[in-house]
C-alpha cells in the first residue's frame, strides 16, 4: 500500500507549479521553509484526501534561483515520504517551483 500511495503522490505532485512568496533572508531572496511545507501538505491532502498527513518538514528555505532545490519529508498515512521542491522559474517576486517525489 505504501508503494501505491508513493506512486500516486509522485504522479500528482510532479510538474505541479506552485507560487510562493519571497523572503529577504540573508542576502538572497527565498521562499520560506514553512510556506514550502504548507504547499506540500496541501498538495498531498488534495490528491489523497483519505490519508492523514503530518510532520511535513523541509531542510531549509528554497532559494529563488532556477534549479535550486530543498529536500522535504512528510508522514503520509503513517509512512515517511520524501519530496523535493525545485525552482523552475523566477519572475520578480514570484517563484514557480515543482514538488516531486524524491
Amino acid at each position: 500500500m505504501t508503494n501505491r500511495l508513493g506512486r500516486a503522490a509522485a504522479a500528482s505532485l510532479t510538474g505541479v507549479l506552485l507560487l510562493g512568496g519571497l523572503t529577504a533572508c540573508s542576502s538572497e531572496p527565498a521562499v520560506k521553509e514553512k510556506d514550502v511545507e504548507k504547499q506540500i501538505e496541501q498538495r498531498i491532502k488534495s490528491t489523497n484526501p483519505d490519508k492523514e498527513v503530518k510532520d511535513v518538514d523541509c531542510d531549509d528555505d528554497l532559494k529563488a534561483k532556477v534549479g535550486e532545490e530543498v529536500k522535504c519529508e512528510a508522514e503520509v498515512a503513517g509512512s515517511k515520504q520524501k519530496f523535493k521542491a525545485v525552482v523552475k522559474s523566477v519572475n520578480g517576486k514570484t517563484v514557480n517551483y515543482s514538488v516531486e517525489k524524491d
